[in-house]
């Protein structure tokens, strides 16, 4: 069944939106000088949970790209140094006070964002979020995965791999992040199906690269004959494979299956040690967020659904070379437009 046939009410599809921004770019629409557009430089700011994980990165160079297309955009790449809400209340608030022309704004936890929100808002700051929501604000529109179904995509990578029964070891990042409680709530959800399926956890490693580490090292000599860990944050997979003595001994006996499709993961899976990651699209964070508000700043009709859906990978041992071949590709900013290039999202009727 197709994209198009599962969405729900308010809900639009990613094929129907890359659709219809690849029809305004074939009729030239973005081109054209007639088209609605703001007497100054527009300035977005793209706002990642922190600077210091390298899952943003392409983020980055997406919105680098798409800014580059447009030709009056400036970018404004900025964050808190490392994951924390509160201080990332503060990056949205210097730039309120900048008076920026939009903010794409990946939550590290919604509450406190949500007075900061409001005040840009007020100000007639376009607001968007992205990987992780911020439901209760008054941004204007969400643009990520599916949180709840990745979780249940996860679960299900997970019963293939270690079969209907045993215990599965839940692993997330921050505990106040929206996408992360909205992923281990689909995981529960669907695990809860297999009465023979036990849960712990779960534990929670901040989004810190060594913290990560070390609690995976942790929970495999902890827990040696658990079925499964099953983490919706896959950060202790983004460094090197040293630091994981205990997933290089543990060689696929404790299934692990998590977040994230990037090449810091992939030998992992290449070897047998990870058996499932299940993805997000990662340059889409960047260049679809600078497309959409874009199109919300200079377009007085432009219209879009509350979540604007994300595409979903899921990398296995029978396709982890294809995407070995990909990221290697991307190891430039030139290289990553070529490898994850898509048309941008488009305006909805």
């Amino acid at each position: 069944m197709s994209d198009d046939q599962h969405a729900k009410p308010g809900v639009a599809t990613r094929r129907t939106l890359l659709r219809a921004g690849a029809g305004l770019v074939g009729a030239g629409v973005l081109a054209r000088p007639w088209v609605a557009r703001a007497a100054r430089r527009l300035s977005i700011a793209v706002i990642p949970k922190s600077l210091d994980n390298s899952v943003f990165y392409y983020a980055h160079y997406g919105a680098q790209k798409r800014a580059k297309e447009l030709g009056d955009v400036d970018v404004i790449w900025t964050a808190s140094t490392t994951s924390d809400a509160n201080q990332e209340a503060q990056v949205l608030t210097g730039l309120v006070s900048r008076h920026v022309s939009g903010m794409a704004v990946d939550a590290n936890a919604p509450q406190p964002l949500v007075g900061p929100i409001a005040q840009a808002v007020a100000q007639g700051i376009k607001v968007i979020t992205w990987d992780s929501d911020v439901p209760d604000s008054k941004r204007q529109l969400f643009y990520g995965v599916d949180s709840n179904a990745m979780g249940q995509k996860l679960a299900e990578e997970t019963v293939k791999a270690m079969g209907t029964s045993g215990t599965v070891i839940l692993v997330s990042g921050g505990p106040g992040a929206t996408n992360l409680n909205a992923r281990l709530k689909g995981a529960t959800d669907a695990l809860a199906k297999y009465p023979n399926i036990k849960t712990i956890g779960p534990y929670f490693h901040d989004d810190d690269l060594v913290k990560a580490q070390q609690l995976t090292n942790n929970l495999l000599v902890s827990h040696p004959d658990a079925g499964a860990i099953l983490m919706v944050a896959g950060v202790p997979f983004f460094g090197k494979m040293s630091a994981l003595p205990q997933v290089i001994k543990n060689k696929g006996k404790v299934k692990i299956i998590t977040t994230d499709v990037l090449a810091p993961e992939l030998p992992f899976v290449k070897d047998g040690y990870v058996q499932a990651l299940v993805g997000q699209d990662y340059w889409g964070w960047g260049y679809q967020t600078v497309s959409i508000l874009y199109n919300l700043l200079t377009k007085s009709n432009c219209h879009y659904p509350e979540l604007v859906p994300q595409n979903m990978p899921v990398v296995t041992a029978a396709n982890v070379d294809d995407w070995m071949r990909r990221w290697k590709q991307a190891a430039t900013p030139a290289g990553a437009a070529a490898a994850f290039k898509e048309p941008p999202i488009g305006c909805m009727a």
